[in-house]
């Protein structure tokens, strides 16, 4: 194992953490992944392990189509949408999937997340959040259907199970997943006041945050 590979390793448990820290996952929900680079292989945080307990040695190597190449456990239930995430767009390099509570809360009432923050805008390329289908997730029918969903975006919401944003790093992929639940934080508490549906971000406005941000290299495309 190299260098860079143990510290890609300890990167998805050090952002598994962070997003445990944040209250937008629970014991053992989420899932992390990057590539290998210079290789067809991908690490990917292992299944039913709790972040707090998990070690490097302990994130699971997957091939391509998400099978298993190297590991003591099992990968993640939803290694396929992140291995297809990564086949489907090169400039993908890490997924995070988090299961944040007031993205479902929203979801789970079809409401999707909108533009009432900056960083939301700047974070996401001014695309939003995509809503995925309805489906059990786990699967290769599941990963093409939500990633169709997904398009040119760089975050899914999946139906009563929180969202999966990507980036050409764990880092980037994290930041997304924080600033749309704390968009869709604050968009709920502003529904919940009952004043009637707030104010967006003009789109004259979201177009000049948009060129501000590829201009910063905040965005890449996928």
């Amino acid at each position: 194992m190299t260098s860079q590979e143990v510290e890609l390793r300890k990167e998805l448990i050090f952002y598994a953490r962070k997003c445990e820290s944040r209250d937008m996952l629970v014991y053992t929900q989420g899932n992390f992944s990057t590539r290998l680079p210079g290789t067809e292989y991908a690490l990917i945080t292992p299944s039913d392990i709790p972040y707090d307990d998990m070690e490097p040695e302990d994130i699971v190597v997957v091939d391509m189509d998400g099978k298993k190449v190297d590991g003591k456990y099992r990968p993640s239930s939803e290694a396929p949408i992140h291995t297809e995430a990564m086949k489907r767009h090169p400039g993908v390099n890490a997924c995070a999937h988090v299961e944040s509570p007031y993205i479902n809360a929203l979801s789970a009432l079809n409401i999707e997340v909108k533009p009432v923050l900056g960083n939301f805008v700047y974070l996401f390329g001014g695309r939003g959040l995509a809503m995925g289908p309805s489906i059990k997730s786990g699967s290769a029918e599941f990963a093409s259907a939500t990633l169709d969903a997904m398009g040119d975006k760089f975050g899914v919401i999946w139906k009563n199970h929180g969202a999966f944003c990507v980036g050409q790093d764990i880092k980037t992929a994290f930041k997304r997943c924080v600033m749309a639940e704390q968009c869709a934080r604050v968009y709920y508490l502003a529904l919940a006041l009952g004043k009637g549906e707030p104010d967006l971000i003009p789109d004259e406005i979201r177009e000049e945050m948009v060129e501000a941000a590829a201009a910063a290299g905040w965005i890449k495309a996928i």
